[in-house]
């Protein structure tokens, strides 16, 4: 437990730092930062441990990364516009809904790279593979694959994962989610995908990358979320 929380203050430590550089001029707009590798000697950390500190900054706007070049300074003065993190179950009780879940796969595997860097954890660490279809009154509205770190959800039962995700991290482990960092992209459904949500192969969908923080700064889950747009419409909220 000890050694968890240096690594959450070191961590955030180096994010207020760049932060701080960023909002006094020292960085640029649009100014290539110190790689990684640099920063984790600068700051005599891991680079798992750089990497938690820019990818928020990624995430709230101030950084910008650009595959084989580097990350970039966005900007030095960005107006808060934060996703609020809202759970399906929560979002469909608001709408008076009632919230089914059937879970398609449960099991654990070893961390890839992808999932490694978007989960910051080490590659081929143990892994739990979460593939759920989320429903609202028996009507298929999410088709949903989540990744999340065994080490620290090592409790996590198929009866959490029947129910809310967001309720088993609130109430049974006592963390705050923070935000959600979405990316969203339109596809064309596979013959998978249209036989659950009962649609048209050239029937376009939406889906969502999604990566969870705690107020800890470290990552809940990482998901990636098909939504079935006939049925459902996808909403951003923001914080002012």
């Amino acid at each position: 437990m000890t050694q968890k929380r240096k690594r959450v203050v070191k961590y955030k430590l180096i994010e207020t730092d760049i932060l701080q550089k960023i909002k006094s001029g020292e960085y640029m707009k649009g100014q290539l930062i110190e790689t990684e590798q640099e920063l984790a000697k600068q700051y005599n950390v891991s680079r798992v441990t750089v990497r938690q500190a820019t990818n928020n900054l990624v995430a709230k706007g101030y950084l910008s990364r650009s595959q084989g070049s580097g990350t970039y300074v966005t900007s030095q003065n960005v107006v808060g516009r934060t996703t609020v993190a809202k759970s399906f179950t929560e979002e469909m009780h608001e709408l008076g809904k009632k919230v089914t879940t059937e879970v398609l796969d449960f099991k654990i595997i070893p961390a890839s790279e992808e999932i490694s860097y978007k989960l910051q954890i080490e590659k081929e660490m143990p892994t739990y593979y979460i593939r759920r279809l989320r429903k609202a009154d028996d009507e298929p509205i999410q088709l949903e694959t989540s990744y999340m770190n065994v080490k620290d959800y090592p409790d996590l039962s198929y009866e959490n994962i029947s129910e809310s995700k967001y309720k088993y991290i609130e109430e049974n482990k006592n963390l705050t989610i923070d935000f959600s960092h979405h990316i969203v992209v339109p596809i064309m459904p596979t013959e998978e995908i249209a036989n659950y949500f009962e649609c048209d192969l050239y029937f376009p969908l939406l889906k969502v990358l999604n990566t969870t923080y705690l107020t800890t700064g470290e990552v809940m889950d990482f998901s990636e979320l098909i939504l079935n747009t006939d049925k459902y419409q996808y909403q951003s909220y923001r914080s002012k």
